[in-house]
């Protein structure tokens, strides 16, 4: 059961004995767990509230001058019927509240907002004109039906609306494009960060692979890829010679081959599909979208669920590439138009480390050097709790590890996943 008390500069939220102290300033959000004592010290009075939220935002308590303009902001505020506008330096930026995935931002001129102010039925044309660049026809549903024609994963967000204003028909016809659209995506992603981190793999993909790099980026990863090739060769010389290395390289791979050492759940799913008899190969799971393994390819192997569970899409991804062994599960939330919440685990095969994620993608989140903080940005955008990072992280976890136990009478589980070493974002702690 989850408690909000709100207050004159902040809210806070209660949920299972747990608090959180959140607040608006402008256009930011700020949120923050709590201890109870912060908590009580908050609803005092206003100074006190004051003087908690600049705590948690600054690691320490305020000087006695610090309160006096703190919280302030020359952001000036609009607030309309599903929106909000903001002003701030002669510039407008209009906030659109949705129904699923938190609000979208557009900028808008004076004249625009001025229109949006004035009634209901205004502020409601200037939206969707914000978002779609045309006025709405007289034919509100018409309208719809149009933009979502022209991008058919909207079809997901409201499903319940989406059954209303269009025949069952087209509508399963939009949900079969949208589903389609949604697996091509995310499987471009997951390889497109396979192949960031392994560049070596830029100079043997298809073609088609390479076209989902900016050329800037191919000539980027092609440089990488030269340098770790040349110092891979230079240390294999140095250190053993060619043929040593050949023999060596060629009995670790007898080894591997034939060695199936499970220490843990995802051992135990990679060496299932590498097995030379795989009686239980995880991509014979009931679950998995079936695909001839000839045509998954041998060295970064897609498996996706059939289904969408719980409102995103699930994913695993191998690799077996020269001496990089992985296997990660992905989970992928439709946020916004062209934006995706992606959580994932992604275990090293060779340290033994379970790394958990999250970070956003799609061809409205632009390539950033610095994705954890686009991360935080985008979570503020959003509206996105770390509650709910870490709920859909917990539940990832354990659909998959569930589902595989079940397939195959594996003795580990989300509560016993053997061996391993957990590795979490700072995000999802």
């Amino acid at each position: 059961m989850i408690e909000t008390e709100k207050y004159k500069n902040h809210s806070i939220m209660i949920r299972n004995g747990n608090y959180s102290i959140f607040w608006i300033r402008g256009k930011e959000f700020f949120d923050f767990e709590v201890s109870e004592e912060l908590a009580v010290k908050s609803r005092k009075s206003d100074k006190d509230a004051l003087e908690v939220m600049f705590y948690l935002e600054n690691k320490r308590w305020p000087k006695e001058d610090e309160l006096e303009n703190y919280n302030k902001t020359d952001v000036k505020t609009y607030v309309g019927d599903g929106f909000t506008i903001y002003e701030e330096n002669g510039e407008y930026e209009i906030r659109i509240e949705k129904d699923y995935g938190g609000p979208a931002f557009y900028p808008i001129t004076k004249e625009l907002k001025e229109k949006a102010l004035k009634s209901p039925r205004d502020g409601y044309e200037v939206a969707i004109y914000a978002e779609t660049g045309g006025w709405p026809p007289k034919d509100l549903e018409e309208n719809s039906r149009k933009f979502i024609r022209k991008h058919p994963k909207l079809i997901l967000i409201n499903p319940e609306k989406m059954q209303k204003i269009f025949s069952k028909e087209e509508y399963e016809h939009l949900v079969k494009l949208a589903k389609e659209e949604q697996e091509k995506e995310k499987a471009e992603e997951r390889e497109k960060e396979e192949i960031r981190e392994n560049p070596e793999l830029i100079l043997w993909v298809s073609e088609e692979k390479r076209n989902m790099f900016s050329e800037e980026e191919i000539n980027r990863l092609e440089v990488l890829a030269k340098e770790k090739i040349k110092v891979r060769k230079k240390k294999i010389r140095k250190r053993c010679g060619i043929f040593i290395a050949i023999i060596a390289i060629l009995i670790g791979s007898f080894y591997s081959y034939y060695k199936v050492n499970n220490r843990n759940a995802f051992e135990e799913m990679y060496n299932s599909y590498f097995n030379v008899l795989p009686l239980s190969a995880i991509d014979s799971m009931s679950q998995i979208e079936y695909k001839r393994r000839e045509k998954r390819g041998y060295e970064l192997i897609n498996l996706d669920y059939k289904e969408i569970v719980n409102g995103s899409s699930i994913g695993l991804f191998l690799v077996k590439f020269n001496d990089k062994k992985s296997i990660s599960i992905s989970s992928s939330t439709l946020i916004d138009e062209g934006v995706y919440l992606g959580i994932y685990y992604k275990y090293n095969m060779d340290n033994r480390k379970l790394e958990n994620g999250v970070g956003f993608y799609g061809e409205n989140v632009p390539t950033v050097e610095d994705k954890t903080k686009q991360t935080r940005e985008l979570l503020g955008k959003y509206n996105i709790s770390k509650e709910y990072l870490q709920e859909k992280s917990e539940e990832l976890l354990n659909t998959v590890l569930t589902d595989w136990k079940r397939f195959s009478n594996s003795s580990y589980s989300k509560d016993n996943m053997g061996k391993l070493t957990i590795e979490k974002n700072e995000l999802l702690r």
